[in-house]
């Protein structure tokens, strides 16, 4: 089944819905990489060999692999992804209530869409005028309001459902689920959403499935929301990240709205999303996660949205995100700031955006300053809290020498108040911290699986040439145990039986690490490169010379091992087994040598 997958799923055309590709070599295609900002091209794809990489951010791969890392999926769903463009079925479990919940989903999901399409037409219908002037008011042009799909609600209260029924959704309860109707006294169903601009809200995937409704006048509520349903809930999402993933940028721009987050997008900045309502979930900072490793968070000026962000960052930063903070001056929001000062301003305050704890201590040093004055007392309270919470200790030091300098005390002091603070912990604390720097050790005194670039060279060619191991003398024990030795055993299966491309290689390499770098990665780099090292070569020449290099590695370490052994061991019985254990290795070394002559000169220091 996934070989079917990307068989109808030709690696060049599904990169170039992302990447244009030029040909740059007699075999290869060029493009700018996807997944970092370069300016010259050196992401490669190859259309014999089913696969890409790119020599500067060292990312490559299959199709499924390309889909992985371009739409952040993991393996399943890039699988089913592929499936579902190209038209194949895949098998659904026989669990008939998940597949009534599937299919319940996807009847959502085509209402949302369908009620989509019909806010459209209403905007650029002579009904939408009103709406359409306040949007070029609000400065945004029609091919962003398009972008975006904003539409406008009738002030009807069927117009909605009728328009629904008529393509055939009439199941009441179907249509409650949706989020778009309410039910009224009578028990008849309503619109939720009337007289109002609407965005739809996309999930990471681009599918509509849920909205917004914001009115254009003085009347109340300001904002309608969909409430939360079988395919939407709001602490789950983030609104623009379809559109936000694929920017280049290392970072990510949070703001609270939709039209802050539209207006920056149009201004260039599409590396924006909005939260979807204040306070981040999370779930929506587990989200960023698998898109970015930082984060700026540029909320309204006002009161509400300053005690957003504070709520914010602690969630932010417990996943892992470093996270900085953009303050819009004199009250303003990200989206009329744009329209005052432009794009260009706006890139100058994300530039001025104050780290996770210098903004911290800013927002504590406002709050404790009342009438123009500055209250020490409160200040140092509300400071020292911030940093005994503050677990790097020469950060500390550094923090609590620019508090003292604010105080005018002595560094000394600042600390002794911040360390008290720290002791004042609980024990639980104190054990859970230890439990989990004992887990980190545990994890960071692990050795790395070893591998050779002669044993990766080897996995190169015979995934290239499969009939190799019809000529030449390999078994899966000339491979490092571990990772490359399991993966060797299957690939010489494969090719036994001719089932083998480089593209099945790459596949075959999922959710392996070698040295802590993903193996597909380095396959695909090893596959991308074997014509370069060694296009003169005949291939069974260069696999024999590989195999013949990776042995005599294999048998040195061995050497070198039994050598430390015999320093170590007092038994003499075990020195014996020893002694001639480093005789036969030896032996065996020497006829290695003997059968192939001279050593190669070696043509790469590192893979």
């Amino acid at each position: 089944m996934i070989e079917d997958v990307k068989a109808q799923n030709e690696l060049v055309s599904v990169v170039e819905q992302y990447v244009r590709l030029d040909k740059r070599s007699s075999s290869n295609l060029f493009g700018l990489c996807p997944f970092h900002a370069e300016k010259t091209p050196s992401f490669s794809v190859s259309p014999t060999k089913q696969i890409y990489y790119c020599f500067g951010c060292h990312k490559g791969g299959d199709v499924i692999h390309f889909i992985m890392d371009i739409e952040k999926m993991s393996y399943p769903d890039a699988i089913r992804y592929l499936a579902e463009r190209a038209g194949i079925q895949i098998p659904e479990p026989d669990d008939i209530e998940w597949q009534a919940r599937q299919e319940r989903r996807k009847r959502l999901q085509m209402i949302c869409l369908e009620a989509a399409r019909q806010f459209y037409r209403n905007l650029i219908s002579p009904h939408g005028e009103r709406i359409r002037i306040y949007l070029q008011n609000r400065g945004l042009h029609t091919s962003t309001s398009t972008r975006f799909g904003l539409g406008f609600a009738l002030d009807e209260w069927d117009g909605l459902l009728n328009h629904l029924k008529g393509l055939g959704y009439t199941d009441e309860e179907e249509l409650l689920q949706s989020g778009l109707f309410k039910r009224g006294k009578n028990e008849h169903l309503y619109d939720l959403f009337r007289n109002r601009l609407m965005f739809p809200i996309f999930d990471a995937m681009g599918r509509i499935i849920a909205f917004g409704g914001r009115v254009i006048d003085d009347s109340m509520p300001k904002y309608i929301n969909s409430p939360e349903t079988p395919i939407y809930s709001k602490g789950r999402h983030l609104y623009a990240l379809n559109l936000a993933k694929s920017s280049k940028q290392n970072h990510l721009l949070i703001v609270e709205g939709y039209m802050d987050a539209i207006a920056l997008h149009q201004a260039g900045i599409r590396q924006t999303v909005a939260s979807l309502g204040t306070a981040l979930t999370e779930n929506q900072a587990q989200l960023l996660r698998k898109y970015t490793e930082q984060v700026i968070i540029a909320y309204d000026a006002d009161a509400a949205g300053q005690a957003a962000t504070l709520r914010s960052l602690d969630v932010l930063a417990k996943k892992g995100l470093k996270v900085s903070v953009l303050q819009v001056p004199d009250g303003q929001d990200p989206d009329s700031y744009i329209r005052d000062y432009g794009p260009e301003r706006f890139h100058a305050l994300m530039d001025r955006s104050l780290p996770l704890l210098d903004y911290k201590l800013f927002s504590a040093k406002k709050e404790s300053t009342i009438n123009g004055e500055l209250d020490p007392i409160i200040y140092q309270e509300q400071a020292c809290a911030i940093l005994a919470r503050e677990q790097n200790a020469i950060v500390r030091e550094l923090y609590a020498n620019q508090l003292a300098e604010e105080l005018q005390a002595s560094p000394e002091s600042v600390l002794i108040e911040i360390d008290r603070r720290r002791n004042k912990g609980s024990d639980e604390t104190a054990r859970h911290h230890e439990a989990v720097q004992q887990e980190k050790t545990t994890i960071r005194t692990q050795p790395d699986s070893a591998v050779t670039r002669e044993e990766l060279y080897l996995l190169g060619l015979i995934a290239t040439e499969p009939s190799l191991v019809q000529t030449i003398d390999i078994s899966p024990e000339d491979f490092s145990k571990g990772p490359v030795q399991n993966l060797a055993a299957e690939m010489l299966k494969r090719a036994n039986s001719g089932d083998l491309t480089p593209s099945m290689l790459i596949d075959l390499c999922e959710g392996q690490t070698i040295q802590e770098k993903p193996l597909p990665d380095l396959m695909a780099r090893v596959c991308m490169r074997l014509e370069d090292l060694f296009g003169q070569q005949d291939l069974e020449k260069a696999a024999e010379e590989q195999l013949w290099k990776q042995r005599k590695k294999k048998l040195r370490c061995r050497l070198d091992e039994i050598r430390c052994d015999l320093g170590t061991v007092d038994n003499p019985e075990q020195q014996t087994c020893l002694k001639n254990e480093l005789l036969e290795v030896t032996r065996q070394l020497t006829r290695l040598k003997q059968k192939m002559g001279p050593e190669p000169e070696e043509k790469e220091s590192k893979t």
